[in-house]
């Protein structure tokens, strides 16, 4: 148990990412947790573990981007032939390997390495990734949190990489053995009182930079959207499952004279989809993806932002973090009635079918005033990340006083 006088803690973070992408503008909540973590006045270090690999293409790619090319950012710590650990920042390791295709064991006799090089103190486990869950006790943590980000099991992606089955006992797992659960959704702490842990399980929403939005240096900036003639309907985000591409193509359908823009990529398993279903249409105009350190300019030529989410047990799961970005923005904002509208119930209008949808997105256009937009940004700034992160910490100061003893 941690002793009562000792206040600051390492960070053993296990991501749901990698700092390449990190660097290459692909960011999530993990990322702005992290972030936001190294500002802490409690957290003395973070060692940042990249996301294992599975597979032999994905490990392939990751020894090559992760450990060939983003070891050269930093000073090394430690390395040998499949693994590296690297000093990012004053304050931040990183920690990449693909040991793990050969076992888990090697991966934490490393760890336990670098945590003697580093000296590490009082560590605190802190996951994002539920398909590893054979580190749990060591790590020589002293507090294992893990941050639930939407449900896996839901999400084909990942039952590809992990057999459900599998992926199942690993959630019970996390249910029986974390000290504390942050959850992105309400479905989610549902999800965990039906494996038995209805304790210390704390939805946590996600959050936004604000600042970042409303940058002028940024908003600013020419986009390949500065020409286009008529309103502009925005998506930000991964055309994936949940992305409702029948609604979406039936909306646009009823609006010939409007431009709707996705800015994101398009998902291998429906690129066929969806260029046969969109390819009637002039007025759709898919950007790719949009790094994030340019991604406010896009949404601020935005006349409306739009979420036409399906609505299924995995978007249940989700707190979408694009929504918090459209009100940093202060744009308007027509969503399907999914998970995270309803704690925007005043600025978020919700429908059903294509109809309604289309309704909202000309009554917003009608109806838009400055008053509305700062409004909405002044409604971001109470989600920011830096208080999400104080809510989960004051969570971690509490949980251990009640586990020291005195």
């Amino acid at each position: 148990m941690l002793k009562a006088d000792q206040n600051k803690f390492d960070i053993v973070m296990f991501n749901m990412s990698t700092m390449y992408d990190w660097d290459h503008g692909i960011v999530n909540r993990n990322y702005f947790v992290l972030n936001t973590l190294l500002k802490d006045p409690s957290v003395e270090r973070i060692i940042s573990v990249d996301f294992f690999p599975v597979g032999f293409k994905k490990t392939a790619k990751h020894y090559i981007k992760n450990i060939l090319l983003e070891v050269k950012n930093g000073e090394m710590i430690y390395g040998d032939l499949t693994s590296a650990c690297f000093r990012r920042a004053q304050n931040l390791y990183v920690y990449s390997t693909i040991d793990n295709i050969f076992t888990w064991k090697t991966v934490a006799r490393e760890l336990k390495r670098v945590e003697k090089i580093l000296n590490l103190n009082n560590i605190i486990f802190w996951s994002y990734n539920p398909m590893f869950t054979e580190f749990i006790g060591h790590l020589n943590e002293k507090l294992f949190v893990f941050d639930t980000v939407d449900n896996w099991l839901e999400h084909t992606s990942y039952t590809k990489l992990i057999n459900k089955n599998k992926l199942k006992r690993k959630y019970e797992k996390i249910a029986a053995e974390a000290d504390l659960i942050f959850t992105v959704s309400e479905s989610m702490k549902k999800f965990y009182k039906k494996i038995d842990r209805p304790d210390h399980v704390y939805w946590m929403p996600n959050g936004v930079d604000v600042n970042h939005f409303n940058d002028p240096s940024i908003i600013t900036s020419k986009t390949e959207l500065d020409d286009l003639q008529g309103p502009i309907i925005g998506y930000v985000g991964t055309v994936e499952g949940r992305f409702d591409l029948d609604l979406f193509t039936a909306v646009v359908k009823l609006n010939p004279d409007k431009n709707f823009i996705v800015c994101g990529p398009i998902w291998d398993d429906i690129k066929k989809e969806w260029h046969e279903k969109t390819k009637p249409f002039k007025n759709i105009i898919s950007t790719g993806r949009i790094k994030y350190d340019k991604l406010p300019a896009y949404i601020n030529k935005f006349d409306v932002a739009i979420m036409p989410h399906k609505q299924n047990a995995f978007v249940e799961s989700m707190n979408p973090m694009k929504l918090y970005e459209y009100l940093a923005a202060g744009k308007p904002i027509v969503s399907t009635p999914v998970s995270g509208t309803k704690e925007f119930e005043s600025e978020i209008n919700t429908a059903n079918n294509a109809i309604e949808f289309s309704q909202h997105i000309n009554q917003l256009l009608q109806q838009e005033t400055i008053e509305k937009m700062t409004r909405r940004k002044n409604l971001a700034k109470q989600h920011s990340w830096q208080i999400r992160v104080d809510q989960m910490m004051s969570l971690v100061h509490t949980y251990i006083k009640k586990k020291t003893p005195n």
